[in-house]
């Protein structure tokens, strides 16, 4: 056990929380806790976690370890600089060997991924031209009737034009006719205000719709919390790139999310790309809460 590890344990115990008290504070899983705790940092997701969880883990006990994190990357110089050569040997040989495949095998790859989609594509086009060639167009139907209009009104016997009778009604419908307002309902854009923004915290307000739907797009990896102020958690994990979380927060007053890599998350807002008040270069670790004050506030 380390001395930042013995550190934390004796605090928690004289706050009197268990190991499973600060996982469900904190959302970070219990091995991770007891490893931080034992000093096993090789089992940490990576590297940038070993410093985010154990800030997160001594905020929620409520105690100052900025002492034991002055040197790179945390407490112990020794035992921290191990871990973080063992993740860069671990990493740096897989990413080297993706780099080896041959160009040949992606390209194939890439065709045989797409070859089902554009078979069935095709197969789409073809039922589509062969049901139009089936049935009669709609200008063909329209002309039949055109042709048979003129047919009858030329038997007919023309009435004598500017008819009095005619022009009397004329003149009634013009005095009777309203004119028209062309008047074009505008619907109002939405609104995103920042109220307030410092350090890791931001607060912002939605205004102007009755909607309020929220995506979460990871870009790379990052632990992510959403939830309402009354502790209803919509999600908690971490995401992977590529991955992707979409939420109706219509009915929600108020809601925070809680991003362990800001420089890994977009968040739209009715499809709306939130720009971060505060850099994520500047606070990784940040934590936005949102509120919907919708249409009528």
């Amino acid at each position: 056990m380390t001395e930042l590890g013995k550190y934390l344990r004796e605090a928690r115990e004289a706050k009197g929380l268990s190991i499973d008290d600060v996982q469900e504070l904190t959302k970070i899983q219990k091995r991770y806790l007891e490893a931080i705790e034992e000093g096993n940092y090789e089992i940490l997701p990576g590297q940038f976690y070993v410093r985010a969880f154990i800030r997160q883990y001594a905020e929620t006990i409520g105690v100052d370890v900025s002492g034991f994190l002055t040197e790179k990357p945390v407490v112990e110089e020794s035992t921290m600089t191990n871990t973080v050569e063992e993740v860069k040997h671990e990493e740096i040989p897989s990413r080297a060997s993706k780099l080896k495949e041959p160009l040949n095998n992606v390209k194939a790859s890439r065709i045989m991924d797409y070859l089902p989609r554009l078979l069935v594509a095709i197969l789409i086009i073809g039922i589509c031209i062969a049901i139009y060639m089936m049935f009669p167009s709609k200008n063909d139907e329209k002309s039949a009737d055109t042709n048979q209009s003129q047919s009858n009104s030329n038997s007919e016997i023309e009435k004598p034009k500017n008819n009095a009778l005619d022009q009397a009604k004329v003149n009634n419908t013009k005095k009777t006719e309203k004119p028209k307002n062309d008047v074009t309902e505008q619907t109002p854009a939405q609104k995103i205000t920042v109220d307030s923004a410092a350090g890791k915290r931001t607060t912002i307000s939605l205004s102007g719709t009755d909607v309020f739907k929220l995506e979460v797009v990871a870009n790379g990896e990052s632990y992510v919390d959403l939830k309402n102020p009354d502790g209803k958690m919509f999600y908690s994990g971490i995401l992977k790139q590529g991955q992707t979380q979409n939420y109706d927060l219509t009915d929600e007053n108020e809601v925070t999310v809680n991003i362990g890599a800001s420089n890994n998350v977009e968040l739209r807002i009715n499809d709306e790309v939130f720009k971060y008040p505060v850099s994520p270069t500047n606070a990784v670790h940040q934590k936005i809460t949102i509120k919907n004050l919708k249409m009528n506030q």
